[in-house]
């Protein structure tokens, strides 16, 4: 008995061999196999990257190759660059923060519902929303209505206020049917209420109240910017709601 079973030992020793040679050639496959993965994957975000990183790297580009404006102007952050607190304009960029949110939220749902078959009302409302906020964003971030357009470029402060009012009074006259139906219409309300009354303040229209004693002028900046804050978390209330019930209706389609 012995002897018959030593033999088979030993064969089983000789094949030992042969099988842990073969689980690097294993190893080598698969990292191929990875690599050609990692390949097709990068292959397939070229677009993108281009798309993200090209307008990325001319803006950079053109900062350096300009020598108007010192680099660290524009690359820098201006708290730093005036030695000023951190709390600097923080109202006022928690507002800008809110714009670019809203605008955002609606750019991306119009896109989201397209493939959902909603009415082209509904998504041309959202498109529009995110364009009209984004201009707005810019302007509050730029000061184009107080500085750029007025100093750089001659045109009145008042001009530019005018043309914001028809971008938005167009708005709502060409979507006023949806949003008189829509449920958070309070909101849409409180947020034209409260930017005019920015704006009101802003053109020095009250000031006869400074000067009968109403009203101090340094609660002139309080009211103005406070108005717009309320107006801005009003209209992003609005617009994120009305989003998230497009899209809820959406999948409701979808689904059935």
């Amino acid at each position: 008995m012995n002897k018959k079973t030593a033999p088979v030992r030993d064969l089983t020793e000789k094949f030992q061999p042969d099988i842990q040679t073969n689980e690097p050639l294993i190893d080598t496959f698969r990292q191929v196999r990875a690599r050609g993965r990692l390949r097709d994957r990068l292959t397939g975000l070229l677009p993108i990257m281009m798309a993200v990183y090209l307008p990325t790297f001319l803006i950079v580009l053109l900062v350096r190759q300009q020598n108007r404006v010192p680099i660290h102007h524009l690359m820098g952050d201006p708290t730093k660059l005036t030695n000023s607190p951190f709390y600097l304009g923080i109202v006022t960029k928690l507002g800008i923060l809110l714009w670019c949110a809203t605008a955002a939220i609606c750019l991306f749902t119009s896109l989201y519902l397209k493939p959902l078959n909603p009415s082209l009302k509904h998504q041309q409302f959202l498109f529009f929303a995110g364009i009209l906020t984004t201009v707005l964003m810019l302007d509050d971030f730029f000061q184009f209505h107080e500085e750029v357009f007025p100093t750089y470029l001659g045109i009145s402060e008042k001009i530019v206020y005018l043309a914001y009012v028809i971008m938005v009074a167009l708005y709502l006259v060409k979507f006023y049917t949806i949003i008189l139906s829509s449920r958070y219409l309070v909101f849409v309300g409180l947020a034209l209420v409260c930017f005019a009354l920015s704006i009101l303040l802003d053109m020095r229209a009250i000031v006869d109240l400074v000067d009968i004693g109403l009203i101090y002028d340094r609660d002139r900046a309080l009211l103005e910017n406070g108005f717009q804050l309320f107006g801005i978390v009003s209209w992003f209330t609005y617009f994120s709601l009305t989003c998230k019930e497009q899209i809820q209706q959406g999948m409701h389609r979808f689904q059935s």
